[in-house]
C-alpha cells in the first residue's frame, strides 16, 4: 500500500465506530431519515468511518482521499468507493473534483461565513417553535434530551463535544418533526465543523454542558426570547473565532507592519 494509503488506513481505523452519532438520543432509525441515500452493509461502514474522521478532525478540509487505498481497506471496488463519495459530495463533505480524485471539501471564507447565517437561523427558527408551544414536548422526548445532557457530562474531548454540540441541534430539530429541515440543519452544521476545522483561530469558545442544559431549559419554560438569544449567541460566537488568511497563502507584509 502506498504511503498515503497507509496513512489513510490508520486514520480510519482510529476513527472505525460505524455507527454515525455519538448522542444516544438519537438512533439509527433517525439515521437512515436525514442520510441523502440511505446505506447498508460495507457501504455504511465506509460511509459512516469516513464521516466520522472528517468531523473528528483526523482527516482535514483540502486531504486527498486515495480511492485505491479506500478499495484496500474495505476490500471493495473501486466502484463501491465512488458510490459513497457521490453522496459524500451531495452532503457537502466530499469534494469531487473532474479527473482529479477525491478530497476533504474545504468551504471557503465565504462559505464559512455564510453557514453561520444558516446554522443561526435554522436554529433560530427549530428553537423557537419548541418554545411556543413547550407542552407539545412528550416526556419520552424530555428523556431524549436528558440522555444527550448526560452524554455531553460525560465527555471530555474538544472535539467529542463539539459534535455532541451539533447533534443536539440535529435533535432539537427532529423533536419539532420536521424531518426535511433536520437533515438540512446536520449537513449544514456538518459543513460549518469543516469550516471550523479550516479556519478557527480561538478553540477556547466551545460551549459546555450549561449551554446545552440552560438552552433546554429556556425552551422547557417557554421562554422564546431568551432562546433565541442562547442560541444565535453561540453560533456568532463560532463566527468570531474563525481567522481568514489570503486565498493564496500570501501576506502584505508593508500593510501589516505600517509600511505599506
Amino acid at each position: 500500500m502506498a504511503a498515503a494509503g497507509c496513512v489513510l488506513f490508520v486514520l480510519l481505523q482510529g476513527a472505525r465506530m460505524t455507527a454515525r452519532y455519538l448522542s444516544p438520543a438519537i438512533n439509527d432509525q433517525d439515521a437512515l431519515s436525514l442520510t441523502v441515500a440511505p446505506l447498508a452493509g460495507v457501504e455504511a461502514n465506509i460511509y459512516n468511518d469516513i464521516w466520522n474522521a472528517v468531523i473528528c478532525q483526523s482527516l482535514h478540509p483540502g486531504v486527498k482521499l486515495e480511492e485505491i487505498a479506500l478499495s484496500e481497506i474495505y476490500g471493495v471496488s473501486r466502484t463501491v468507493i465512488r458510490k459513497v463519495l457521490v453522496i459524500m459530495e451531495q452532503e457537502g463533505v466530499v469534494s469531487l473534483p473532474l479527473n482529479r480524485g477525491a478530497y476533504v471539501a474545504l468551504p471557503s471564507p465565504r462559505d464559512a461565513l455564510e453557514l453561520c447565517e444558516v446554522v443561526s437561523a435554522m436554529c433560530a427558527y427549530i428553537v423557537g417553535k419548541l418554545a411556543d408551544q413547550p407542552g407539545n414536548i412528550t416526556s419520552e422526548q424530555r428523556e431524549k434530551l436528558a440522555l444527550h445532557v448526560r452524554a455531553e457530562k460525560e465527555a471530555g474531548e474538544l472535539h467529542t463535544i463539539r459534535r455532541l454540540h451539533m447533534e443536539h441541534g440535529t435533535l432539537l430539530a427532529l423533536i419539532y418533526g420536521n424531518l426535511v429541515l433536520a437533515a438540512q440543519l446536520e449537513r449544514a452544521t456538518s459543513r460549518l465543523a469543516l469550516a471550523l476545522s479550516a479556519y478557527q483561530g480561538v478553540t477556547g469558545n466551545i460551549s459546555t454542558v450549561e449551554y446545552t442544559t440552560g438552552l433546554n431549559q429556556l425552551i422547557f419554560d417557554g421562554k422564546k426570547a431568551e432562546a433565541l438569544q442562547t442560541v444565535t449567541a453561540a453560533v456568532d460566537r463560532a463566527r468570531k473565532s474563525m481567522r481568514f488568511g489570503a486565498a493564496d497563502g500570501s501576506i502584505n507584509l508593508k500593510a501589516i507592519l505600517g509600511k505599506g
